[in-house]
């Protein structure tokens, strides 16, 4: 083999490492786990400081709004109600549907010593809005046509 190809071959195989490597870094750094209330509570330490997903219920009587400094707080919980986890959502706005025991779903960088997450997005489910109202069919969306 000659000089030059050997050159070529070694060059090559540098360059697919560092490829590699910035594939697997951004990978590490733009991944999040996604948790329940519970779950988080039981692998808080493991993810203090990182970026995370949780997805429950907006535990009743915890909301704080603030509408001069746009600061909403507030907890998740799980569905049986036995875990919370506080909420810090600041600088934007508060969704039109946000409330009490309704579905939400936050991400952000969490702190186990205080159990918060301060979040970067939050986002509202109302499973309300994709039911069929009486006398609608979940077809067609039209009415109900089955007494004509």
């Amino acid at each position: 083999m000659n000089r030059r190809r050997v050159k070529i071959i070694i060059a090559s195989f540098i360059l697919a490492a560092a490829m590699t490597f910035l594939v697997v870094a951004g990978v590490q750094q733009t991944s999040m786990r996604h948790f329940t209330p519970d779950a988080l509570v039981a692998h808080a330490q493991e993810v203090h400081n990182r970026s995370i997903q949780v997805d429950g219920l907006i535990a009743e009587g915890t909301t704080q709004w603030d509408p001069t400094a746009f600061k909403l707080a507030f907890a998740v919980r799980d569905r049986d109600g036995k875990a919370k986890v506080n909420v810090i959502y600041a600088n934007k706005l508060r969704p039109d549907n946000f409330k009490d025991g309704g579905n939400v779903f936050v991400q952000g960088k969490y702190n186990a010593s205080e159990n918060l997450i301060v979040a970067t997005k939050l986002q509202t489910k109302c499973a309300s809005k994709y039911e069929a109202a009486d006398g609608m069919t979940a077809q067609t969306g039209g009415a109900d046509t089955s007494d004509y």
